[in-house]
């Protein structure tokens, strides 16, 4: 650890937690066998903790930070969690192991919008089109100092990067490489470290995931880190990340149906603050049991800030940073899609064959065991290789400097461990992602109209929600009752399945 003394750097340390990730979610899956990914529960963190304290520290060395403690001119020369870890041990190991560390599942995988981190994770300079230098790289959005992390390597994280939001970096080519240090002439001399991470700090990498702001997400712009209350009602009455987003000894609530591992804390329930049972009419109360929350509070999505809908590699523009991209089509103001989701998701396994409208990430779910939510549905052209039908990763900093999609593609591939004996075709892909943020005031919430009547929102048929028009020869209804006035639907629903207990099957194409 590198501890001087200097007057002009203060940093006051109060404690260390993790940034926040996105909507809930319990159990992950794979696609082709639907068995739950392994889960890192606090009990398995403090185990590892103790043999790692054991290992590396002598008896009296690690000092626990329970309370507030000013460190004036400790960071003099900051390196990542090596300048914290003297006094922080603890916090420092439960963060190596974490999945905002370790990005589990983001590795061995392909998407739409990164490519394939396992080549494109190390930091570097891309240089622009008017020869500006920018860093690049997965590990930018990565909360480490640039080294691939390790199970070994705990020294890597980067604490800043979440616990002071006046924080900056830049990656910089030194005797080890390239890492991420200090960027002094982009903040204060002095900053101050938080106990809860900012909006600032969390929407710093998860605003800009996909190299741009609400590229990836849709709903979590920029727009969120000072916004109104008309842009996000939560955010905007002053809730941090965290206020949802619970912590446990560094493992974070939620995770979004696209990614591959939770771990294993409970996000904080829309029930904590408010009472759903009170709070709507009955009508709307029979909607509790399937229909999420954000499926009548958030009618579009991507309101303040466009977002990435389409991507194609087969073309290439230059973006607001003077870098090449794949050609995109944005969306502002988008009616989200609606389907069932159980807490699972499928993926599609990297180097297995890809067929036309491949799911890159999916909710797993139905009528009978989901809840229907709101999601982003986006799209994408990929190359793919003719031979095997596998997705091929691109070399995005060739593509991001040079434009060139035939070499980015053709170097991805020899990277990734590909011979493309006969070249490479395009393929379009599909990637679904839940949407949580930017929800209005209660007053713009959905009306019953706009998804009963609507032709425009709600696929009831795709949902499953298909009536059966006759029954025993007869019209559905007719068949059981004689023709009379038109009944109050939800009074004749509540009759029908709360008090005489008629199975759903006698008048949809599903049971309960």
């Amino acid at each position: 650890m590198n501890i001087r003394k200097q007057s002009g750097l203060v940093i006051m340390i109060v404690g260390m937690v993790a940034i926040t990730l996105a909507l809930a979610g319990q159990i992950t899956t794979l696609a082709a066998e639907p068995t739950p990914t392994a889960i890192v529960t606090p009990e398995a963190q403090n185990a590892l903790i103790t043999t790692f304290l054991t290992f590396v520290y002598k008896s009296g060395n690690v000092v626990t930070n329970a309370g507030f403690i000013e460190h004036a001119g400790m960071l003099l020369d900051y390196t990542g969690a090596g300048s914290c870890v003297e006094c922080h041990a603890t916090e420092v190991h439960q963060f190596s192991i974490s999945n905002h560390y370790q990005w589990e599942g983001k590795f061995g995988a392909i998407n739409d919008f990164c490519g394939y981190p396992d080549i494109n994770f190390g930091p570097a300079k891309l240089t622009n089109v008017s020869g500006t230098l920018l860093d690049g790289g997965c590990a930018t959005c990565h909360a480490g100092m640039g080294e691939r992390p390790t199970a070994d390597n705990p020294f890597n994280g980067d604490c800043l990067t979440c616990h002071a939001q006046d924080y900056r970096r830049t990656a910089t080519l030194t005797a080890d490489g390239w890492r991420f240090v200090p960027d002094r002439a982009n903040m204060p001399a002095t900053i101050t470290i938080q106990a809860d991470p900012s909006r600032f700090s969390c929407l710093t990498c998860h605003a800009y995931a996909g190299g741009g702001c609400n590229n990836k997400r849709g709903d979590m712009s920029d727009a969120l880190i000072n916004p109104t209350p008309e842009i996000d009602v939560h955010m905007g009455n002053g809730m941090l990340c965290s206020d949802c987003h619970l912590e446990q000894s560094h493992l974070i609530a939620g995770r979004g149906v696209d990614m591959r591992v939770s771990e294993g804390v409970a996000m904080r329930p829309c029930t904590d603050c408010h009472t759903p049972d009170t709070d709507h009419t009955p009508e709307v109360q029979q909607h509790l049991a399937k229909v999420a929350c954000q499926s009548c509070h958030i009618p579009t999505f991507a309101r303040s800030v466009s977002t990435d809908m389409f991507r194609d590699y087969r073309a290439v523009e230059v973006n607001e940073r003077g870098l090449y991209e794949p050609a995109i089509i944005r969306g502002l103001d988008v009616i989200p899609e609606y389907t069932f989701w159980n807490g699972a998701s499928g993926f599609y396994n990297f180097g297995d064959p890809a067929t036309p409208g491949q799911a890159l990430a999916w909710p797993l779910g139905d009528i009978m065991d989901g809840m229907l939510y709101p999601f982003k549905l986006h799209t994408a052209i990929l190359p793919q290789d003719p031979v095997t039908g596998a997705l091929i990763p691109v070399k995005s900093g060739i593509l991001f400097q040079t434009g060139n999609i035939d070499q980015a593609i053709l170097v991805g591939a020899a990277e990734a461990g590909f011979n493309l004996t006969q070249g490479y075709t395009f393929l379009e892909t599909t990637r679904w992602m839940s949407i949580s943020h930017e929800m209005p005031p209660a007053a713009q919430v959905l009306q019953c109209a706009e998804c009963h009547e609507a032709t425009d929102r709600m696929d009831f048929s795709a949902l499953g929600y298909d009536p059966v028009e006759t029954r025993n020869g007869e019209p559905l209804c007719t068949s059981c009752h004689n023709p009379g006035p038109s009944l109050n639907f939800y009074e004749t629903h509540e009759q029908h399945v709360n008090v005489e207990n008629i199975a759903c099957a006698e008048c949809h194409t599903f049971s309960r």
